[in-house]
């Protein structure tokens, strides 16, 4: 958990453990924005098998969810996609772990303050 506090500690300013096993660990993020990312990871003779990153607002309202649960089919990139919003829209996802979304999270903040 260190690792991911210095990592990217330009965007987050802490973390909270929720459960931490030898295969899958569940976290937030608490972001300087006000959001906050809830990361779960499952690994498996440590190659990243199952993950769930969903970036919520201050308000806790979706921003966007990335997964990689086997549903969507229809997906180009099957079984990566993301649901973006409240009201249910999946598109194929290319961000498929927690250093490509906390880039996407970075570049989206920067816009949104016009850096």
């Amino acid at each position: 958990m260190q690792e991911i506090e210095r990592k990217y500690a330009h965007l987050v300013h802490d973390v909270v453990v929720l459960s931490l096993t030898d295969e899958t660990f569940r976290l937030i993020l608490y972001l300087h924005s006000g959001c906050t990312l809830r990361v779960t990871e499952r690994w498996r003779d440590q190659v990243l098998f199952r993950y769930s990153y969903y970036w919520l607002a201050s308000d806790a309202s979706l921003k966007i969810g990335w997964d990689n649960v086997p549903h969507h089919r229809e997906l180009e990139n099957f079984p990566h996609h993301k649901h973006i919003g409240e009201k249910g829209c999946r598109v194929a996802s290319y961000e498929t772990s927690l250093d490509d979304v906390i880039a996407f999270i970075a570049a989206e903040i920067n816009s949104e303050d016009g850096s």
